[in-house]
């Protein structure tokens, strides 16, 4: 039995409430819509593979989105919550580097709290947290089901 995309998928979802960014999904005309979602999935397995107890990048199937993996059922969750979070930071990382916040940053003088600066530093600010939450989850993971053997100590 496989473990289906869509598990990391909706648990993504779940974590964002960019309603833009789901009809942008459903109107989109060039591919799949879960083509961008799978993306995020594996840039996010990516930075995971090599503390993962779990083999997800060679068990990919794109073509049934499916892991062919047994995974425990207990660790199901943890994984899943991991992954999803890294592709939250996948997802922000593009409104971080947007041209028209930065093009508006360059060109203005006003500084208010209602500034293009403004927002591109709360942007930025948010996407430094999802970040270290990130980076924070796969550690405790690596604590958790590390095998200190390898370490050579």
């Amino acid at each position: 039995m496989g473990l289906s995309y869509d598990i990391f998928t909706g648990a993504f979802l779940s974590k964002i409430t960019e309603y833009d960014f789901a009809n942008m999904l459903t109107n989109l005309s060039d591919g799949d819509p879960s083509e961008i979602v799978d993306g995020y999935m594996k840039r996010a397995i990516s930075a995971f593979k090599n503390v993962c107890q779990y083999d997800l990048t060679s068990t990919a199937d794109d073509a049934t989105r499916e892991f062919d993996i047994d995974m425990a059922d207990e660790d199901v969750d943890e994984i899943v919550d991991i992954i999803s979070e890294g592709m939250v930071v996948q997802w922000m990382k593009p409104f971080v580097y947007q041209q028209e916040n930065l093009q508006n940053v360059l060109n203005t003088r006003d500084f208010t709290t209602y500034s293009p600066a403004e927002l591109l530093l709360r942007v930025g600010n948010a996407y430094r947290q999802a970040q270290k939450d990130y980076t924070q989850m796969v550690r405790e993971y690596s604590y958790n089901h590390g095998d200190l053997t390898v370490l050579h100590i």
